[in-house]
């Protein structure tokens, strides 16, 4: 081999190492996007009041799939909330889940508490699913005029299974931070 093919093939093979790291950290970001997300998404299901969590969670989920696609450099000046909701809406169960939640909110006292619960997890699940949604169709360079959210459902379906185990852990990743910040009681009445 002559020393012009060794030098191509080294840089040959540079240029897929350098295409593989930039593949991976842009994946990273978008993993990370989703994250932020799946808290914020949480957080809304905590909105005491009876479907303006549902509300919230929707304008949540249009602000994230901009912010994937602005970091996928898509234009994002054609999004609609009609994207969205198409999506969530094409899954009727996670709908009528989400929706029944919300509503058991409105039951004075244990209601507020119960559905506060069970919504935090669902609209975990659901920013979950459809970042993961959103990221494989622009990594498979798909842009917001071609997404088709009927041919999106099954994936969806799938990512919200994994979303609501994930909005679990989490949910347990806050009590545990929680009990590990809070002083020891014995330690406390020592000292008193």
């Amino acid at each position: 081999m002559d020393n012009d093919t060794a030098k191509s093939e080294t840089i040959d093979e540079l240029e897929t190492n350098l295409h593989t790291v930039a593949s991976a950290l842009r994946m990273s970001e978008a993993q990370n996007i989703v994250k932020a997300n799946v808290i914020t998404s949480m957080a809304s299901g905590l909105i005491p009041v009876p479907l303006f969590d549902i509300i919230s969670l929707t304008n949540i989920q249009f602000h994230m799939i901009q912010t994937l696609a602005e970091h996928y450099e898509i234009p994002a000046d054609n999004i609609s909330k009609s994207l969205v909701t198409s999506l969530i809406s094409g899954s009727l169960p996670v709908v009528s889940i989400l929706g029944l939640g919300s509503l058991i909110k409105s039951i004075p006292g244990i209601g507020s508490l119960a559905g506060s619960g069970s919504v935090a997890i669902i609209s975990g699940a659901i920013g979950y699913a459809v970042g993961q949604v959103f990221i494989r169709h622009f990594e498979q360079a798909g842009t917001l005029e071609d997404f088709n959210p009927t041919s999106a459902k099954e994936y969806f379906n799938e990512q919200f299974k994994k979303g609501k185990l994930i909005a679990g852990d989490l949910i347990q990743e806050i009590k545990q931070r929680k009990e590990d910040k809070l002083p020891d009681p014995e330690t406390n009445s020592d000292a008193a």
